[in-house]
């Protein structure tokens, strides 16, 4: 008993180990957010051409955060729904049951064996494809290099077909489900990205080091709000499992 105990608190501390480590996570990511100038694409524009005067082509960085519509001249085509898109992600999964056998002992020394069958949902491939596009205000567009960007992509297409390979004596098999999600080349984006023009033109791109580039629907208020209730999320997990976790290794020490 006191060994099953001190297990399910090691257990529980490393659960509340990896919460902690999501809640700094999203900690970092509203910090990098806030710290990110709101901004225009022709301010950017106009204070790349000042610095570039000054100091010379390919001096300007900084770290900005600016909404505006998606613009693409040649746009993807999501392989199986077909959907035009600048951002593509297709995911095969296997879903099958698995035997699962556990033998338990009593106190006269009987043996008895248990076999159940668990869900489980084995992911088989990824395909992800992104191409440049460019921002847009007004009449004037600023482009986007999205390698390295974490996109918020909108789910098209979803089938599940039937099984192509036999049962074994271990697995059943449920089938192979497939799902395609895209960023659509058009429509309204908030932007959280370094611009630069170290390449030779001004351009919206990943952080060199460390920093937020995010390319996602909604406002930079959507954005805020849904940091900071995960933060909170993570934080009250955190302390329950922690909480769970003193419990049980001062039960086992009892």
């Amino acid at each position: 008993m006191e060994t099953a105990l001190l297990l399910l608190g090691a257990g529980l501390g490393a659960g509340a180990l990896g919460t902690g480590l999501a809640r700094r996570h999203q900690a970092r990511q509203l910090a990098h957010l806030l710290d990110a100038r709101s901004s225009s694409v022709a301010e950017l524009l106009d204070l790349q051409r000042t610095v570039a005067e000054q100091l010379g082509p390919g001096s300007f960085s900084e770290r900005v955060k600016l909404s505006g519509d998606i613009v693409c001249d040649e746009p993807l085509t999501a392989p199986w729904s077909g959907e035009p898109c600048v951002a593509f992600r297709d995911t095969t999964t296997a879903l099958l049951e698995v035997r699962e056998e556990s033998t338990s002992t009593d106190n006269e020394g009987n043996s008895r064996t248990e076999v159940r069958w668990e869900r489980r949902e084995d992911t088989l491939s990824t395909l992800e494809r992104r191409c440049r596009f460019g921002l847009r205000q007004g009449h004037q567009n600023l482009p986007l290099e999205p390698e390295g960007a974490e996109l918020e992509l909108e789910q098209v297409f979803s089938e599940v077909e039937p099984p192509s390979r036999p049962d074994s004596a271990n697995t059943r098999q449920l089938g192979t489900r497939r799902e395609e999600a895209i960023l659509r080349p058009s429509g309204m984006a908030f932007v959280v990205a370094t611009c630069s023009d170290a390449s030779g033109s001004l351009t919206l791109q990943a952080p060199g080091g460390s920093g937020l580039f995010v390319v996602r629907r909604g406002s930079e208020d959507d954005f805020s709000r849904s940091l900071r209730r995960w933060r909170r999320i993570w934080m009250v997990s955190t302390g329950v499992l922690l909480a769970a976790a003193g419990l049980s290794v001062v039960l086992a020490l009892l």
